[in-house]
């Protein structure tokens, strides 16, 4: 005897209207020959227990169902009218019918506020806080533990590889020269600077918004131009930029012309920054320097900086915090303030309203792993919950560009990134491999974007389909039970 046969097909459709894809099911089923009686009754449970599994399945369909979009797409906007103007004696203000964004107007920190224009329920804050020299001991992304200051490179460089590969040289050049260079090393470490350069103790200069019309964006810079309280980090002073464009229309940028892979879009609305560090002084060119003498070295790829920033959302009832923080420097106004609770790295929910800085950073993993580099880009989103509402987003290139003194390209590198979360805020750290001394340049973007795609457990849609299959396979059942003869069921659509 023939056997009944059920084939239960997905088929992908693309939506243009809701840009998303459909699932459609499809049941497929043939019946040839005549079927015993005892074949028909195992051929109706066959058909039953489809029914159930298919119900079953609808929980794990509707992860592929249609996804909750905004009703308004940021991305799609070509252009925005920006109005930009000084908003009491605080703030700068950039206003457009989408996103309204504000920025210390005396340039006292590198901070910036912004919230959908429509709705300032929420407002979403960046903090650039400090650069960090650490030490890459055994992962290629920034981790507390390991800055490289001299505690720290005496507890590990020292002791897990300097003094064996002195104290095997001893026999070969006496007691006296090997005491002589742990002096030496002692001395060392005691000159070099702390690895760590708040930026809320450095002056910062700001030059006036001006808008450039033939380029359709604002462009403004923040300028480090004092460091107080941190002698052995003067060198910072002039050195460090934080250059920033907003954008009224939509732009593709290409940094260098000679590198046309190596470029980016920035969307009407996005502020994008040029953070950039000239001159660094590297703790392990000084603990190299003393280590050639010696016919040793540190391999450069040890080391690296770390750019802080933190992400925080705030009430706008607590807007006179960021002020207070601005106006007289306080420390942490903002993250006290801030009712963060998930952020989503690249996709992947992550809940900051604990406190985990005890722990180790999270790295993130997209930059660990990404191959075409110059294709890709890192996001992080703020997680509100609605889905009708644009959120805001913080997100930069993997790969920074390397300048000669002159300018010109001398070579792009990887970016990592780990991640932390500090009880109601997030701490990111953007990282750096050594650079030597050329010209580190790297671009980090925020805006506002559609609501993260987030499943429905089940649409209207999917229900129907779901119903549709449902009923075909009843048909089938009171086909056999009722006429007991051969039934074709073709496809259903």
């Amino acid at each position: 005897m023939k056997q009944l046969t059920y084939r239960f097909e997905v088929s992908r459709t693309f939506d243009k209207q809701s840009s998303s894809f459909l699932e459609t099911v499809f049941l497929k089923a043939s019946l040839t020959k005549s079927i015993s009686v005892k074949n028909m009754k195992n051929t109706r449970k066959t058909i039953f227990a489809s029914i159930l599994a298919l119900l079953l399945a609808a929980q794990a369909l509707a992860v592929l169902s249609p996804m909750a979009l905004a009703d308004e797409s940021p991305e799609n906007v070509q252009s925005l009218p920006a109005k930009c103007e000084q908003w009491g004696t605080t703030w700068y203000r950039f206003e457009t019918p989408l996103i309204t964004l504000i920025f210390p107007a005396r340039g006292t920190k590198p901070m910036f506020l912004w919230w959908y224009t429509k709705d300032n329920s929420t407002i979403y804050v960046v903090k650039f806080q400090g650069v960090i020299e650490y030490l890459a001991i055994d992962k290629p992304y920034y981790r507390h533990r390991f800055h490289a200051d001299n505690t720290t490179i005496n507890v590990t460089l020292w002791g897990s590889y300097i003094e064996p590969k002195l104290y095997q040289k001893r026999y070969q050049f006496g007691n006296n020269w090997y005491m002589s260079r742990v002096e030496e090393f002692k001395e060392l470490l005691s000159g070099l600077h702390r690895a760590y350069l708040p930026f809320s103790a450095c002056n910062w200069t700001l030059t006036r918004p001006e808008y450039v019309e033939e380029k359709g964006y604002w462009t403004f810079n923040f300028t480090l131009t004092k460091v107080n309280g941190h002698p052995n980090l003067k060198f910072a002073e002039n050195n460090i930029e934080i250059r920033c464009r907003f954008y009224n229309t939509t732009t593709t940028e290409t940094p260098d012309p000679k590198y046309s892979d190596y470029n980016y879009t920035v969307a009407a609305g996005q502020l994008k920054f040029d953070f950039v560090v000239k001159h660094w002084e590297w703790n392990i060119d000084k603990i190299n320097g003393f280590l050639r003498k010696c016919g040793l070295e540190i391999p450069e790829s040890r080391t690296g900086l770390a750019l802080w920033i933190n992400m925080a959302s705030i009430k706008l009832e607590d807007l006179p915090r960021a002020e207070n923080e601005v106006r007289y420097q306080a420390e942490h106004q903002v993250e006290t303030a801030s009712q963060m609770r998930e952020v989503i790295v690249n996709g992947e929910r992550y809940t900051v309203s604990g406190n985990e800085t005890s722990r180790d950073e999270n790295p993130v993993q997209a930059t660990l792993q990404l191959k075409e580099r110059f294709r890709e880009r890192i996001r992080l989103h703020f997680a509100r919950g609605e889905k009708d509402v644009p959120v805001g987003f913080l997100e930069f290139v993997p790969w920074a560009r390397l300048l000669h003194p002159n300018g010109t390209t001398y070579d792009y590198v990887n970016v990592t990134a780990s991640y932390i979360a500090a009880g109601g805020h997030l701490r990111l750290f953007i990282c750096y491999p050594y650079f030597g001394n050329y010209t580190l340049e790297h671009d980090p973007t925020i805006g506002l974007a559609s609501a993260p795609l987030i499943p429905e457990l089940i649409t209207t849609k999917l229900l129907w389909i779901l119903v549709g299959a449902t009923v075909v396979i009843g048909v089938a059942v009171a086909a056999v039970k009722l006429l007991k003869k051969p039934v074709n069921i073709l496809a259903v659509k």
